[in-house]
């Protein structure tokens, strides 16, 4: 057999298989590693959405006001607001990042109307916005008397009613003492107002004062309007027109004018003129003739018309038959009524008279008194037509 047929012969044996390659525990690490990077890379990545998130998460309407109570605090309030949409850590990590922020949050109610986010609801809060709640209130107005101010704080049934409040009204001299030196040593409100009296006539700032339903008490009430006239008195009597002086000496006396100058008049723009007038008379010895003076000597609620005996009777407020101001006040005055006493009208007038039946009209001044008598016949007159008018439309 030739060589060449003895190699066609010999049987093939394949290869053997090379061992396979075995990786190292370094390799292992590094894919754990690696693994472990992308994750925390993911978590991070989500961390870093839910924060911003929260910078513009709209916290749902709610139904009721949502109230920060004392000893809340940001972690927690967060935690209300977002209502369980995030991870606590994730909130955590928020709020250490924006606790210089908000370094407070003041208690009170807030309103959650479902357009405002996390962070503009904690601004409020920084701010102290609270949801004004709309209280009741209560109006004294100008022009009242002390009496009708009783009436209308007892007739309240929201308001607690003090056991002692008609006594307060009957006896108010301590009352107002206690109110208006709450300050050790301080008595500037009481003297601001010529110290205490008795009677709030004319002491009583008209205003609209709100209260809690149940809550406020009607002597509280009280302490207000007495209090915020005393404010207003003592800032305003130290800037008056020096020149009053020698006819009003006190506070007290320029509320006593004042009142009557409120019950002359509604118009604010003869106010002035009305207290000048009033002052003229008085630097004359002329009595000040002023028949709402004379109604609150029959009567403090009395209104007219005025008889011809009720304008002759004397009374200590009838300023027919007695010269210089009345004891008290008549009324309670408006801010512009004591203002326009504080800083009267350069005039000579000595006299007015209503042009008309209709108030809105106002008055004519007059220097003498023939002015005056001619003003007061066109006065007589115009009243003549009015009733005339009224009657031949009935």
């Amino acid at each position: 057999m030739s060589q060449s047929a003895t190699k066609m012969l010999k049987p093939h044996i394949p290869p053997a298989p090379k061992p396979k390659k075995r990786h190292s525990l370094w390799f292992y690490l590094g894919l754990l590693v690696l693994l472990g990077l992308l994750i925390a890379g993911g978590v991070a990545f989500k961390v870093y959405r839910d924060l911003q998130s929260i910078d513009t998460f709209v916290v749902p309407a709610q139904s009721e006001p949502y109230e920060l109570k004392e000893g809340a605090t940001l972690s927690s309030v967060v935690r209300d607001l977002t209502g369980g949409a995030y991870l606590q850590r994730v909130l955590s990590l928020w709020v250490k990042l924006h606790h210089l922020e908000y370094p407070v949050i003041q208690k009170g109610p807030y309103l959650i109307d479902g357009t405002k986010t996390v962070p503009q609801i904690l601004a409020d809060m920084r701010e102290g916005n609270i949801l004004k709640v709309k209280l009741p209130t209560l109006a004294l107005i100008e022009g009242m008397t002390v009496t009708m101010v009783e009436r209308r704080l007892l007739a309240r049934e929201d308001l607690v009613q003090d056991e002692a409040l008609a006594a307060v009204f009957a006896q108010p001299r301590d009352f107002m003492q206690a109110v208006l030196t709450k300050e050790s040593g301080d008595d500037s409100l009481l003297r601001a107002l010529g110290g205490p009296h008795d009677s709030f006539e004319g002491l009583l700032m008209p205003a609209t004062y709100e209260y809690e339903p149940g809550k406020t008490k009607a002597s509280w009430m009280l302490a207000q309007a007495l209090t915020k006239m005393a404010y207003f008195m003592r800032e305003q009597y130290l800037e008056r027109d020096q020149r009053i002086d020698g006819v009003i000496s006190t506070p007290y006396q320029v509320l006593i004018m004042a009142s009557l100058v409120e019950r002359e008049s509604s118009l604010e723009s003869e106010r002035a003129l009305i207290a000048g007038v009033f002052l003229n008379r008085l630097r004359k010895g002329i009595k000040l003739q002023t028949d709402p003076a004379v109604m609150y000597g029959v009567s403090p609620d009395f209104r007219g018309p005025l008889r011809r005996s009720q304008l002759n009777r004397d009374t200590p407020y009838n300023t027919y038959t007695r010269a210089g101001l009345p004891p008290t006040p008549i009324a309670m005055p408006s801010e512009e009524a004591i203002l326009a006493v504080l800083h009267p009208a350069d005039t000579k007038a000595l006299y007015f008279v209503a042009k008309g039946p209709d108030p809105d009209e106002g008055h004519v001044f007059s220097e003498t008194l023939a002015q005056h008598n001619k003003a007061v016949r066109e006065y007589r007159r115009a009243v003549r037509a009015y009733k005339q008018s009224v009657a031949a439309e009935h």
